[in-house]
């Protein structure tokens, strides 16, 4: 068996995640809770009780407070938006405030 040239060990992650794309899907869904500080603040992060991820891209985002929640539901779009940017993937399809 010969030896091939020493490749970078990022490089091999991303063969192998660019060709398996469920569990790059997974990983990017994943990420979604690690991201969703930066994107939506402190303060608003601060009132997020839980965050679930469903089958179809579906992010359900449970909140503490009803004003919060009202913020959130009008920038629905954006937000899906800012998220996908933010994890490199189109996962989420559309977000559920409650």
């Amino acid at each position: 068996m010969r030896r091939r040239d020493p490749i970078r060990i990022g490089d091999a992650l991303n063969d192998f995640f660019t060709s398996t794309p469920t569990i790059a899907r997974k990983i990017a869904e994943a990420r979604i809770p690690d991201v969703w500080p930066r994107v939506v603040g402190d303060i608003v992060a601060s009132y997020t009780v839980r965050l679930e991820i469903k089958t179809g891209g579906r992010l359900f985002v449970y909140l503490s407070s009803s004003v919060v929640r009202n913020e959130i539901f009008m920038q629905r779009a954006a937000l899906k938006e800012a998220i996908n940017r933010a994890v490199g993937s189109d996962i989420l399809t559309t977000i559920i405030v409650k």
